[in-house]
């Protein structure tokens, strides 16, 4: 069998023992619950296009895009400390349902008020989430085992890059046309809710797993909670979170107002959706197990430079380079979020280790909340979706620039080993 399932150590059983394989039962289980649950935003890939066609102004498209992010940076790290106490089964469960209703909600929009009723969707979707999203994390990290943090981070990010890939190609090529086209885009909408109910059931298998408490009024080692608010605050991952943030920004971005850039260069979104994400798929799945041998911050500093050239290319380069360009954005989104997210999980310790990657998705989060607005605002301003895309270049570079000095300070003050392949 390509999986072999394990019960001991993290696995649902519970018991203490450390788990050897990255393709455990429960790290299984979240990766189907979390790829069905991604439908529900890789279907807003066309939400920017759907808001121009009902007239809608850019600022409130931006708003309207990024409140559903704006819940998540809210609400992650009080949702977050809390999960780890205990409480995990009923809000996940509870959290779930919510984003299928949601997707529903959207076939009675309508009216005078049609704006707000979207915001409204958005922030209950938003604070669903915010929910959904910590309890997998919270679990997530405790499956990896020691020595595969960079593989098992980049065979999860499969769970949103695979409805990428899907969706939207099915979508413009099938649905979209038998639905009406983008007028019609709320029949796509709740059409996901199929997708998410399925990772609903997915939650009754995880049951064990989820009613475990990670943490007491005194953790294991006792570390208290003050202290580990402490080392979430003085983590010296300072860099690295506000790379994720300039690297988030850039995807946001990207595939939020690629179909607009489409409409004027004549690059098709489907391709473009397909060809990176069929490259990340690749990459995880031919190079997975050597992630962990590259140089983190090297590598992401070249990865980021490369990404801004892609982001360039898009919006003012030839069309012919449009699926080139898309494979080579591929590539380095798939090094890129591996790379920094392992910088984290092995800068964290065991203790703050959930506490730290939920504060960098909070970090990706914040790019949700904040890049849609500026989009709409460089639309608003009339730089078009060109001068989107520039600003996306940008955000790239910001990246390497962070990683370059998380990498400077940490071999300056941390005193690190420089013959350590992982260091740069």
């Amino acid at each position: 069998m390509l999986f072999h399932f394990r019960h001991a150590g993290l696995a649902s059983t519970g018991s203490g023992a450390t788990q050897k394989e990255l393709l455990n039962r429960d790290f299984i289980l979240l990766f189907c619950l979390s790829m069905c649950s991604n439908a529900n935003i890789a279907v807003f890939y066309c939400f920017e296009q759907w808001l121009e066609g009902l007239a809608i102004s850019p600022n409130w498209r931006g708003l309207l895009i990024s409140s559903m992010f704006a819940m998540p940076l809210l609400l992650r790290p009080a949702a977050s400390f809390m999960l780890l106490r205990g409480g995990r089964l009923p809000a996940l469960a509870v959290s779930t349902a919510a984003l299928a209703a949601v997707m529903l909600g959207y076939l009675w929009v309508s009216g005078a008020c049609i704006a707000v009723e979207v915001l409204t969707l958005r922030v209950i979707q938003g604070i669903a989430v915010a929910v959904q999203s910590s309890c997998v994390t919270s679990v997530l990290v405790n499956c990896i085992p020691p020595g595969q943090s960079a593989r098992g981070f980049a065979f999860f990010s499969l769970t949103a890059l695979l409805p990428y890939s899907i969706i939207p190609a099915v979508s413009e090529n099938l649905l979209l046309p038998l639905l009406g086209g983008n007028d019609d885009a709320t029949r796509l909408f709740a059409l996901t809710t199929v997708l998410v109910t399925i990772s609903l059931f997915l939650v009754i298998p995880l049951a064990p797993r989820l009613k475990k408490a990670e943490l007491s009024d005194k953790t294991p080692g006792g570390v208290s909670r003050s202290a580990l608010w402490n080392s979430v605050r003085n983590s010296g991952l300072l860099f690295i979170f506000l790379a994720c943030l300039c690297f988030s920004t850039m995807t946001i971005l990207s595939i939020f107002f690629m179909k607009g850039l489409c409409a004027i260069t004549g690059g098709q979104p489907s391709l473009f959706f397909s060809t990176y994400t069929i490259t990340i798929i690749l990459l995880r799945l031919l190079a997975g197990k050597r992630l962990d041998a590259l140089p983190r911050h090297g590598v992401s500093i070249l990865c980021s430079l490369g990404l801004a050239l892609c982001m360039l290319d898009f919006a003012w380069g030839p069309l012919w380079a449009f699926v080139p360009i898309a494979c080579l954005y591929g590539l380095g989104i798939g090094l890129l979020y591996p790379l920094l997210a392992s910088i984290v999980y092995n800068r964290s310790t065991p203790a703050t280790r959930s506490l730290n990657s939920n504060v960098m998705m909070s970090a990706f989060d914040a790019s949700g909340m904040l890049a849609p607005l500026a989009g709409g605002l460089l639309i608003h301003a009339g730089f078009s979706y060109q001068g989107v895309f520039t600003a996306t270049a940008f955000s790239a570079l910001l990246c390497g620039l962070w990683t370059l000095l998380d990498w400077l300070r940490f071999n300056r003050f941390e005193g690190r080993d420089t013959h350590n392949p992982t260091n740069f």
